[in-house]
């Protein structure tokens, strides 16, 4: 009689990290995405100078670093395995971007997104599914979403594109959660600022952030913002959000 299989935890640290056994522990084995794919998929989302990124998943950082590094925005990855966890943030701080990028080393089903402008993913269609009630509760009207090769069930694309990389196609698809943020105006006075006066002139009870942004020329972030100093001197009510 041969000897039995030894258990996961008597295996060799090189065996831990094969995608067979990776399988079992994790959702989702870690596959890197091209780096071509990389920056089309940051483009078709549209990042900007200072919005928020989170890549659910995030590997080896290359999302990160390139929304960081080439685009301009505040970007989290969020990665359960340890050891990409700490390889991605030394190459982070290697390149000098830990004021504009971080890992942060948990699972995504239990990390907020409430913040994020753009999030990016390269899972599977079954842990999409699954994430997909997180990502409806969470994220806020406008908010784009970015996943490689894999769909969101239920959910119907803005964008469906085929990348073409070397030996393979890879397709994306661009979502925008639906919905609106509609500020509310509040009480009628000047206002000295000259950035404040021009959001609070679009402020009628009708249009909502995006549309703002979209008539400013800039993101619905800097429009967000802009609406918190109002509300603290009065001219904005509230913000309600219609989903």
């Amino acid at each position: 009689m041969g000897q039995p299989p030894p258990w996961l935890w008597d295996l060799p640290l090189v065996d831990l990290y094969s995608v067979d056994i990776i399988g079992f522990m994790y959702d989702v084995p870690f596959v890197a995405t091209p780096e071509v794919v990389v920056r089309r998929m940051l483009q078709l989302a549209r990042v900007r100078p200072g919005e928020v990124l989170y890549d659910l998943g995030s590997g080896d950082g290359r999302i990160v670093i390139a929304a960081a590094k080439e685009f301009g925005a505040r970007a989290f990855g969020v990665e359960i395995r340890k050891d990409l966890y700490e390889q991605s943030t030394a190459r982070i701080k290697d390149l000098g971007l830990s004021d504009k990028a971080a890992i942060i080393n948990a699972s995504f089903y239990e990390v907020p997104l409430t913040d994020a402008d753009v999030i990016t993913m390269y899972l599977l269609t079954t842990v999409n599914e699954r994430l997909k009630p997180k990502l409806e509760k969470e994220l806020r009207p406008a908010t784009r979403v970015v996943t490689h090769d894999f769909e969101v069930p239920g959910w119907r694309p803005v964008v469906v594109e085929e990348v073409y990389e070397e030996w393979r196609s890879h397709k994306l698809y661009l979502y925008k959660i639906p919905g609106k943020e509609i500020p509310i105006p509040g009480k009628v006075r000047a206002v000295e600022d000259r950035w404040l006066g021009q959001v609070a002139q679009h402020i009628d009870g009708a249009a909502s952030l995006e549309e703002i942004a979209t008539k400013l020329g800039v993101t619905i972030r800097q429009v967000r913002e802009a609406l918190e100093e109002l509300r603290k001197l009065g001219v904005v009510e509230e913000v309600k959000i219609i989903k």
